[in-house]
């Protein structure tokens, strides 16, 4: 961990809501420190609501939560009421959340948006469930509202209600979840061929459409076919951690790698001396560049799928 220790402690310093709280468990179960997850996700279960959502913060979320069902489950190996508290948000997500009368989950509570962001919170989740099929079937959903065929990538959020685009953007960090999702969801082990085989190829198209859009500096803009918007370098690292982990699990060539590496290194060369990944789409609103939890997750997660090819 040692090279990914200066990026822990600023992580580590900030404030989280749940997605940010379960990709940093994330982080610490791909860079080996599965201790650090447990106590993640111990504390999620003590912020459980009762709805059932891990990590409860009195926002909107509707679906981040999921995000902390991997590390949950895997305190529940040892702990009953982690294990119950697992559950609940496993039975949240697969029937009590918001959604469309067809079952697509809606990202927020009080709205009724599908967003690129929730492939990562929903899919890679219910994987490690064992409920693969409504992993495939929000997979599918998500899909169908928010892919556009023109150019292989995701907008941003759909508004079923009125069905129109609430952001028709192809935001960077929207594809790079989506992509990160189904690498995560892969990795976690999908058994049935079928559907390994349609995440495996829907995967590497969307990173050669995101790669398509890449700068000369190996970053790409916040909203991917817009020059004007701001540099974001966690949408980077979001995609080296999906064609990493794809190098390493057998479905991306080797080739991959070396976008990967590029798309990494112009990121982590922003690192400034606290541990903070600068110039990154920034919390707390993602409108502007700043730092973030997950940008410095992702970097966590970049390095350790890195480390596999070796």
């Amino acid at each position: 961990m040692s090279d990914t220790a200066p990026l822990w402690r600023a992580l580590l310093a900030m404030q989280r809501f749940g997605w940010e709280q379960g990709v940093a468990s994330h982080a610490a179960l791909d860079d080996g420190d599965r201790g650090l997850a447990l106590l993640l996700a111990r504390d999620a279960v003590a912020r459980q609501d009762a709805d059932g959502q891990l990590g409860g913060m009195d926002d909107a979320a509707a679906v981040n939560s999921g995000a902390l069902l991997e590390a949950t489950l895997a305190l529940g190996e040892d702990d009953a009421a982690a294990a119950e508290a697992a559950q609940r948000q496993r039975w949240w997500l697969l029937r009590f959340s918001p959604r469309d009368d067809w079952g697509v989950l809606h990202h927020l509570t009080g709205s009724a948006e599908v967003w690129a962001d929730s492939v990562y919170m929903v899919v890679p989740a219910l994987v490690a469930a064992g409920d693969l099929a409504p992993a495939d079937m929000q997979h599918r959903m998500h899909r169908e509202q928010l892919w556009d065929e023109a150019t292989g990538l995701y907008r941003h959020r759909f508004d079923m209600a009125s069905r129109t685009f609430a952001r028709d953007a192809f935001w960077a960090s929207g594809n790079g979840w989506v992509a990160a999702g189904l690498a995560r969801a892969l990795h976690l082990g999908v058994e049935a061929e079928s559907v390994r085989t349609r995440w495996e190829h829907d995967a590497r198209a969307l990173i050669d459409a995101c790669a398509r859009h890449e700068r000369e500096d190996g970053r790409f803009h916040d909203v991917l076919d817009d020059p004007t918007s701001f540099v974001d370098g966690c949408a980077g690292l979001m995609l080296a951690y999906a064609a990493f982990t794809g190098v390493a699990d057998g479905w991306l060539p080797a080739s991959y790698a070396d976008a990967a590496a590029r798309w990494a290194d112009a990121a982590l060369s922003r690192v400034d001396e606290h541990g903070l990944v600068r110039e990154v789409c920034g919390a707390p609103g993602f409108d502007r560049q700043g730092t973030s939890a997950e940008a410095q997750a992702f970097a966590i997660m970049a390095i350790a799928a890195r480390r596999r090819l070796s």
